[in-house]
């Protein structure tokens, strides 16, 4: 489902202190009130919510979360108020920053789909693998794959979908160096590292005791995921990438999942944007556009194609 209006439900959830009374706001069952809740827990690998057969109440993380929720919600509703207002402003041109391996993979066609719709609008795509301010680097949109909601209060930040990442290398470079059995076995493997990774030279997991950090020592570093992914393919070594990325290549047997005990924090895709009084309909319009082309993600349905046709061909 949609991600923001997962969280808007997790805030009418809270707000209206209870599912049932949510429900009714919603003009939804309670039923899906609750797949809602758990779809966005799991989305999130956190519990937001406490519940007893009497109460619900929120966690510590949940408290922190519905803040941030509700002050997302807020800022989107003043979006969708602010295109209301500005309804002959569709066309013209959209300058958007994205990543480079979703950008090529899927942000590309979808703005495209966009445009056969919106002849007027014309596209501006650059792809840059790096933090994008769109204010200072003058751009309508920006594409981002992170790991936490923005603080910017001169910035609003869109949920488009979860992106769960992996661990992986190829049946060569394990069968040469052997296969690492715990994530800290890492420090004696070649490890492809992005560049620009929030944790620096850390790879993030969480176990059965919390969360933890291993510190790596990369033989290679880059901004971009294809190239990992084409070092990773010639037994380069190990890395860690967004599962759409390499989907393909773990299917077929190119690339082998490693660490399947350990989890990892959830990274988002998110659509950035400049202030409200900068942005135009037509923006809102291609933000609107990608929260559709994301629920559920596009690599999604590839996984899920891939998957029945392994067992028709069985």
């Amino acid at each position: 489902m949609d991600s923001m209006d997962l969280i808007r439900t997790f805030v009418h959830v809270v707000k209206q202190n209870g599912f049932a009374r949510a429900a009714r706001l919603l003009d939804v069952a309670p039923s899906v009130v609750s797949k809602r809740i758990a779809e966005l827990e799991r989305n999130l690998g956190v519990q937001l919510l406490l519940r007893t057969t009497r109460r619900i109440r929120l966690s510590d993380y949940g408290a922190r979360y519905f803040n941030r929720a509700a002050d997302l919600v807020q800022r989107f509703d003043e979006l969708a108020k602010d295109a209301a207002r500005h309804g002959d402003d569709t066309g013209g041109l959209i300058r958007i920053a994205s990543p480079t391996s979703i950008g090529i993979r899927y942000i590309g066609q979808i703005l495209e789909s966009f445009r056969s719709a919106e002849p007027g609008v014309r596209f501006d795509l650059v792809l840059i693998d790096r933090d994008v301010d769109p204010i200072e680097e003058d751009f309508d949109l920006v594409i981002s794959e992170q790991p936490y909601l923005l603080s910017s209060i001169d910035l609003t930040e869109v949920p488009l979908c979860p992106v769960p990442r992996v661990v992986c290398a190829s049946p060569g470079y394990l069968s040469h160096r052997g296969t690492p059995r715990s994530p800290r076995d890492l420090a004696h493997h070649d490890c492809l590292h992005y560049s620009f990774l929030t944790s620096g030279e850390s790879w993030i997991f969480e176990g059965s005791t919390g969360e933890f950090a291993v510190a790596i020592k990369p033989t290679f570093s880059t901004s971009n995921g294809l190239i990992m992914r084409s070092i990773a393919l010639h037994d380069g070594g190990i890395m860690l990438l967004p599962t759409h990325i390499v989907q393909e290549e773990l299917a077929s047997g190119a690339l082998v999942e490693l660490f399947g005990d350990y989890r990892m924090p959830r990274h988002w895709l998110v659509a950035i944007l400049p202030p409200l009084s900068r942005v135009s309909r037509r923006v809102q319009g291609v933000v609107e556009h990608l929260r559709k082309a994301f629920a559920p993600p596009p690599w999604e349905a590839t996984r899920k194609y891939k998957q029945a046709s392994r067992q028709t061909a069985r």
